[in-house]
């Protein structure tokens, strides 16, 4: 497993795969203090705009920085958790490299294990970026928020985007295409909002994770959401057992 994991963070890295989630993480971790704070002053500068409108714009503060970064770290996070695992299984099979690592003496649990924390590793990485820089940035343009509790919701952020990373290798086992692979993914982000939808089931779904998140780091009044936790946390597994249900049966 050890030698396997190795081999698959560096094709992330070969690949630029784990510089570019690095990237675009940290840059929209950075970018949601910045324009909380700046985007009204460049508003109020610019020829055209209607006269009033800064009236109408949120006041910046420490709490609007701490929103736009977790907006940004969520929405952005996600595509990248369904984009850079798309090909996990399926581009080996269609290159043909996995039927060279599974010659050797590797179990195909361990080949699926060894993506998901691959890929894991490559997005906590840019997860982690991002959380440097807004918390800094926040911190400098307005408040320090509480460490404790932004790292906290940095970490459900995280564990919500895991989510799609397990449920993309499940798509990328079953696919016969990348691009299946990324459609099945994006179709099951459609179908838990359509769940939202409904209030009985909001509240235990995973994307409730993101409100409890939101309500750590803004220090505001909220019920904690183990239930949603839980529920994404036993997703990831289902979805992993499922991959590897699936990949033990087919003939490469």
């Amino acid at each position: 497993m050890a030698t396997l994991l190795w081999k698959e963070l560096t094709e992330q890295w070969r690949s630029y795969r784990l510089p570019i989630v690095a990237a675009v993480l940290a840059a929209f971790g950075i970018m949601g203090p910045l324009s909380a704070k700046y985007l009204p002053l460049m508003l109020a500068e610019m020829p055209g705009v209607p006269e009033g409108l800064a009236e109408f714009m949120p006041q910046p503060d420490a709490a609007l920085a701490l929103g736009e970064y977790l907006d940004n770290l969520s929405q952005f996070g996600m595509i990248l958790a369904i984009l850079i695992p798309m090909a996990a299984v399926v581009g080996e099979k269609s290159v043909g490299t996995v039927e060279i690592t599974l010659s050797k003496p590797v179990s195909r649990a361990a080949f699926l294990g060894a993506k998901f924390v691959a890929n894991g590793i490559t997005l906590g990485a840019g997860v982690f970026l991002a959380a440097v820089g807004g918390f800094y940035y926040t911190g400098v343009l307005f408040t320090w928020p509480p460490l404790g509790a932004f790292a906290a919701a940095n970490a459900l952020v995280f564990a919500y985007l895991l989510l799609f990373v397990a449920l993309t290798l499940f798509a990328s086992t079953l696919a016969r295409s990348q691009l299946a692979a990324a459609g099945m993914s994006f179709g099951m982000l459609l179908g838990m909002g359509l769940l939202g939808a409904i209030p009985s089931l909001a509240p235990r779904l995973p994307a409730a994770v993101l409100g409890w998140a939101r309500a750590l780091a803004l220090g505001a009044p909220a019920d904690a959401g183990w239930s949603a936790l839980a529920v994404c946390l036993v997703l990831i597994g289902a979805a992993l057992l499922a991959s590897w249900l699936i990949f033990r049966r087919q003939e490469l």
